[in-house]
């Protein structure tokens, strides 16, 4: 009948069918093309320095909404308006599920690819057979 080669290669096209099923699903989930705003977003909390405020002995202002930035390699902490919060967060939370799904894209290329290379060499062979 077939050969055990034959037969992998068969396993691994469903496979390779399926992670392009999920992997088209993820793009288009990233194509709603929705505003989205650089950064995650973060709860902070600030020191305002004073020698008799609450934040001095140990307990901070806040939380503030903010946003964690990099910015060429720097971490930076970008607290929002009160006003702008809501919308700014929601944006920024489209931003985070962006980044969170083209790391999934990514890990599927790397198990397509894998695959395929799998493929390529169950199925190749020197000329002349030896």
């Amino acid at each position: 009948m077939f050969s055990r080669s034959h037969t992998d290669v068969r396993e691994i096209k469903k496979k390779l069918s399926l992670l392009n099923e999920q992997r088209t699903e993820y793009i288009f989930s990233l194509v709603h093309g929705k505003p989205m705003v650089l950064g995650l977003p973060h709860m902070a909390f600030r020191k305002c320095g004073k020698k008799m405020c609450k934040c001095y002995k140990g307990y901070p202002h806040g939380p503030y909404v903010a946003l964690s930035v990099n910015k060429n390699g720097k971490q930076k902490i970008v607290t929002l308006k009160k006003t702008d919060a809501a919308h700014v967060h929601k944006k920024a939370k489209r931003y985070r599920h962006f980044q969170e799904t083209m790391a999934r894209i990514r890990k599927i290329n790397k198990e397509m690819d894998y695959l395929l290379n799998t493929i390529k060499i169950a199925t190749t062979s020197e000329y002349p057979e030896p």
